[in-house]
């Protein structure tokens, strides 16, 4: 080679016409799509063959499926119901019904001194409180009450009272004699 022989490397004299032959395969192409026109009536026949072939599949569907017999109607309509003879409901007077007392046990101590002292916080708090002994298996208990109770809702606003100083409560029914 002589010393004038152009300095442009072997590469690129062979991607250049490579690219020049991929750009004129490009401009091929693109001559062979449709126009703006011709595609939107390619689009809108294959769009009607679609709906066509939608519509029937969905004849040849509702052909082929048998529509259900519903009998319950035609069931309820010829039974009856037999309604036993039931008697008037009748009230019971309030000074006849069954009265209770409640009470509210709110501790239970071995120790006296224990249970007196949870009896003065509850007197203090204006509770009325007591204390009951009580001979449990041969070992005596005191319980800390709080009552009685006439009436179940003013029990339960004492009990509500007693929650709310963290203090749990049992309580104890006992009826009435008339």
């Amino acid at each position: 080679m002589s010393e004038g022989a152009s300095k442009i490397p072997k590469w690129v004299w062979i991607t250049t016409p490579t690219l020049a032959v991929a750009f004129a395969g490009f401009i091929l192409y693109l001559s062979t799509i449709p126009t703006g026109d011709e595609l939107t009536a390619v689009q809108g026949d294959a769009r009607k063959a679609f709906e066509k072939g939608v519509e029937q599949a969905k004849k040849k569907a509702a052909e082929d499926i048998p529509k259900p017999d519903y009998e319950f109607y035609k069931l309820l309509e010829n039974q009856t119901v037999e309604v036993p003879k039931v008697d008037a409901y009748k009230s019971t007077p309030k000074d006849k019904a069954l009265q209770y007392e409640y009470r509210l046990q709110v501790g239970s101590f071995r120790s006296q001194e224990d249970a007196e002292r949870l009896r003065a916080e509850l007197i203090l708090q204006g509770m009325n409180a007591y204390r009951e002994q009580r001979d449990v298996n041969g070992t005596v208990w005191h319980r800390v009450m709080v009552g009685p109770f006439q009436n179940r809702s003013v029990m339960n606003k004492a009990q509500d009272m007693l929650v709310s100083r963290n203090i749990s409560s049992l309580i104890h029914k006992t009826p009435l004699k008339p």
